[in-house]
């Protein structure tokens, strides 16, 4: 599942919690996307680690990897 639609199931299973007064249910769901999200990125560094690409290399391919990711509006780093 790309960003977007990954992002937009998300907002799909949260809104209708939110409007039913569930807002605990709902923070636990997106605590758990950020958690997966987090997890998915560090086994994707792991992969980088052991492909035998140079430390710099490694740093190179994830911070294009970062740049990639669809980030919250309201500013760039």
């Amino acid at each position: 599942m790309d960003p977007h639609e990954r992002a937009t199931s998300v907002w799909y299973r949260i809104a209708g919690l939110i409007s039913r007064k569930q807002k605990d249910l709902a923070v636990d769901i997106i605590e758990g996307e950020i958690r997966s999200a987090m997890h998915e990125v560090l086994l994707e560094a792991e992969r980088l680690a052991i492909s035998g690409i140079s430390g710099p290399n490694v740093a190179r391919a994830l911070r294009e990897r970062a740049e990639q990711t669809i980030r919250p509006g309201g500013g760039s780093r």
